[in-house]
């Protein structure tokens, strides 16, 4: 084999490896900016579910004052209100599917739902808590109002860097 084909099969080689780097930079960065932009999107997602869920006539939006007095009750026997908290149970599931696919982290659940689960779990009947198809949103509740708890035993400076930990 002359020098001169030697010569040309080596560059041949060398832009074939550099081809190969090339797509797998590419791959690898566009890999990256799809995951980027799935976190957008459920981050997007997620604040969409969370403004239905506190909507202005939503269940915890009716309650909230009774739930800053502490006179939060259940009233079983208010069909309205009962409809409006299965449709809240209903929209958490929604929170709850996001969190299992970690879209979103545990975290930031606790922190904007803990307050309201506080108050919300304990009238959830012990019958609603161990109903199959009520298990993601109870569970959810259950999940957020424990670590919501741990959030309040928190002094200022470790829950800064609790909220810096969710990204």
């Amino acid at each position: 084999m002359s020098s001169q084909n030697f010569l040309l099969q080596n560059i041949v080689y060398i832009f074939t490896i550099l081809g190969v780097v090339a797509a797998i930079t590419v791959y690898i960065w566009n890999s990256l900016e799809v995951k980027k932009q799935r976190r957008i999107d459920n981050i997007e997602r997620y604040i969409k579910m969370h403004a239905k869920i506190f909507a202005k006539d939503s269940y915890p939006v009716r309650n909230v004052a009774a739930m800053e007095k502490g006179t939060f009750e259940r009233e079983r026997n208010n069909e309205e209100m009962e409809l409006l908290l299965n449709r809240f149970l209903s929209d958490i599931e929604h929170l709850a599917l996001l969190q299992n696919a970690c879209a979103v982290p545990q975290q930031l659940n606790a922190y904007m739902v803990g307050w309201f689960a506080k108050h919300i779990y304990p009238i959830l009947t012990d019958r609603e808590k161990a109903e199959p198809y009520w298990l993601l949103a109870t569970e959810f509740l259950r999940q957020a109002k424990v670590e919501s708890e741990t959030i309040d035993k928190m002094k200022l400076e470790d829950f800064v860097i609790y909220l810096k930990k969710m990204c």
